[in-house]
């Protein structure tokens, strides 16, 4: 069996950026060859050209516990590929999110095989969406008891995120010439004053105070000369909800106040999983264990994979390894704490997902 630190310093020069498909499939089959040399089952589905990895204990779609980690990452320059040790920290993209726990989670299945029920999903495209995720949950996999998505809390358990509504934002106007600016409509002005209509919708977030609806403006594209009033303007934003049956609604409100034309780019629904869910126990027990101190529930504002596992009707729930600068300039993991999550995952299966469970 390799050392996890010596496989994740293999995986990160692979540059396995989302968009880079073939490097993203390169990453997967080193993980692949890597699991069927140790004797794990593996299975590799092909999802719109990217190359999926499923690695279990035994040949079955439905373990006990099902991990879950990402194989791509988020661009960076070519540095960031080059890993590096540094007081007790491996630097280098990926690292941290999420190629090491995409190591810690292999590992698991290796360190179980004979021993407990344990399967886990290496997504190719998780930092662009998740779709790889979806398709392989509809493709049959998915778990019996529990699902760890491991890219997220440390020292804590996540038990729900956010939904994500995506919309765009159109307004139309009179194209003139900006010296006769009554003889047109400006769009811009239309597409300001309608998301000006929509900010009261959202209350203001500050820290601490955070798991309500947000929202953010997060492109605009307007206008084509300095010398024009332009006759169409275009908005992005980004709607972060707590309360799945408000999407319709949300959506509908935007549409009333704003005076806008609005299309959903993308849509997922929140993750709630109640804190008193006996498997989340059981983690909180073996996370306190193997890190020290009390483990605290927490909900996430960000979104994980976490989202397309909820449909299968068992609990999720969200950890992760002590990281820093995720998708910064200089990400990086620490040693020690990836290694700390690796011995939980190990003891967290066999007390979950042990053989006279499965």
């Amino acid at each position: 069996m390799k050392d996890s630190l010596d496989l994740l310093k293999e995986l990160i020069p692979l540059q396995p950026v989302s968009a880079d498909i073939p490097a993203v499939n390169r990453a997967t089959a080193a993980l692949r060859d890597y699991l069927v040399a140790a004797g794990a089952h593996c299975q590799v589905e092909e999802i719109d050209g990217r190359q999926v990895l499923y690695a279990a204990t035994h040949a079955t779609k439905t373990p006990a516990l099902l991990l879950n980690a990402h194989v791509d990452v988020v661009p960076a320059d070519d540095a960031q590929f080059v890993p590096r040790e540094v007081d007790g920290w491996l630097h280098g993209r990926g690292g941290a999110d999420c190629l090491g726990h995409a190591v810690i989670c292999a590992q698991a299945v290796v360190r179980n095989l004979g021993k407990a029920s344990v399967g886990a999903i290496f997504s190719a495209d998780e930092e662009i969406g998740g779709a790889t995720t979806q398709a392989m949950v509809e493709r049959g996999y998915g778990a019996s008891r529990l699902v760890l998505v491991v890219d997220g809390a440390t020292h804590a358990i996540a038990v729900a995120q956010k939904g994500i509504l995506t919309l765009s934002l159109t307004a139309t106007g009179k194209a003139a010439h900006s010296s006769t600016p009554w003889l047109g409509e400006n769009a811009i002005d239309r597409l300001l004053d309608g998301y000006q209509c929509i900010r009261n919708l959202f209350p203001p977030v500050h820290a601490g105070d955070e798991w309500h609806n947000t929202l953010v403006a997060a492109c605009v594209n307007a206008g084509t000369a300095h010398n024009r009033v332009p006759d169409q303007a275009q908005m992005t934003i980004n709607i972060r909800y707590v309360d799945p049956a408000e999407r319709e609604a949300i959506v509908s409100r935007i549409l009333d106040l704003s005076g806008l034309a609005v299309e959903v780019l993308m849509a997922c629904p929140p993750v709630v999983f109640s804190e008193d869910t006996p498997e989340f126990a059981t983690l909180a027990e073996c996370l306190a264990e193997t890190l020290g101190g009390a483990i605290s529930f927490v909900r996430m504002n960000g979104a994980t994979d976490a989202r397309h596992f909820a449909a299968l009707g068992v609990p999720v729930a969200i950890i992760g390894a002590p990281g820093r600068d995720i998708h910064g300039n200089d990400e990086a993991v620490d040693i020690a704490g990836l290694r700390q999550y690796e011995e939980l995952l190990v003891a967290y299966a066999q007390q979950v997902a042990g053989e006279t469970r499965a």
